[in-house]
């Protein structure tokens, strides 16, 4: 269905072979993004889509104006925004936050019932996973009330940062949310994009930050290190160079001890890395 809707493009609403090569290798340099030829027609979709909005009338006008022009600040955040955001929800992957919780009473005896756990949703994209964690903590100090947290969001992406902040969320988008928890931590709000939710437990935002960073830096202008650490379905859209220094630099700002998440299809076996594997796709610091 894409490569028929792709062919029917006219040729100058297409991708040319120079600007996927350019593409490709800008992505990969600035993002550390694998962009593979069988991401070729996607990648023009999601293009399509921006010139669309702006009323362009060829992929050429649109990449210059988004290289080129001075102007263009705001339409280049769009435009990482449409490369590199992936689908993501509330509770994705329940296991590991129930993993999460089984392993708090005993980690916070281990650094002292006062330590302040910190914990980094890295990709967070536009919240989801930010917000669950809130929750899920949150609602582990019924039966740890000596527990405090933070919670660190970073994304590449400006617009996705910035709905995270907002914590607006359509029914569909929160439909993973447990009727408990969407009535203890949300408020229904009628927008004009129809019936949402917005995350209103003040006590828990006040316990998160969120902020750019751009995984494929060499140093990350962080401020603490990290007794866990999220990085779901983010690395495996690296090419493995990359993959294998944001892991690095990952585990720099792990503490000795800390945990760190990955996604269900990524892993860092393989690695160098101190670390041990405790679940698939769960690994701790020794």
């Amino acid at each position: 269905m894409m490569s028929q809707m792709s062919e029917a493009l006219p040729s100058h609403r297409k991708i040319s072979d120079e600007q996927f090569a350019f593409l490709a290798k800008y992505l990969s340099s600035k993002y550390g993004l694998r962009v593979p030829p069988e991401k070729r027609i996607l990648l023009e979709s999601r293009l399509i889509s921006r010139l669309n909005s702006l009323k362009f009338d060829s992929i050429t006008e649109y990449l210059d104006y988004v290289f080129k022009s001075k102007e263009a600040h705001h339409e280049y955040q769009l435009f990482v925004e449409q490369i590199t955001t992936h689908k993501t929800f509330f509770f994705r992957e329940a296991y590991q936050f129930d993993y999460l919780t089984k392993l708090l009473p005993d980690y916070t005896q281990k650094v002292g019932v006062n330590h302040v756990v910190n914990i980094w949703s890295a990709g967070c994209s536009t919240g989801e996973e930010v917000y669950t964690l809130g929750m899920v903590l949150n609602e582990k100090r019924a039966t740890m009330p000596h527990l405090d947290f933070r919670i660190t969001g970073t994304d590449v992406s400006v617009p996705s940062l910035k709905k995270a902040a907002k914590g607006l969320y359509s029914i569909i988008e929160s439909e993973n949310i447990p009727d408990n928890l969407k009535t203890k931590y949300f408020n229904n709000q009628m927008t004009a994009h129809g019936p949402m939710i917005n995350f209103s437990n003040r006590e828990v935002v006040a316990k998160i930050r969120l902020g750019v960073l751009n995984l494929n830096k060499k140093h990350y202008n962080l401020p603490n290190t990290f007794d866990f650490i999220f990085c779901r379905n983010v690395i495996i859209y690296f090419d493995a160079k990359t993959r294998s220094e944001v892991l690095e630099r990952m585990v720099e700002r792990l503490r000795p001890g800390g945990y760190l998440f990955l996604g269900h299809s990524e892993t860092a076996l393989g690695t160098n890395l101190p670390l041990k594997s405790i679940q698939p796709t769960i690994y701790q610091k020794i």
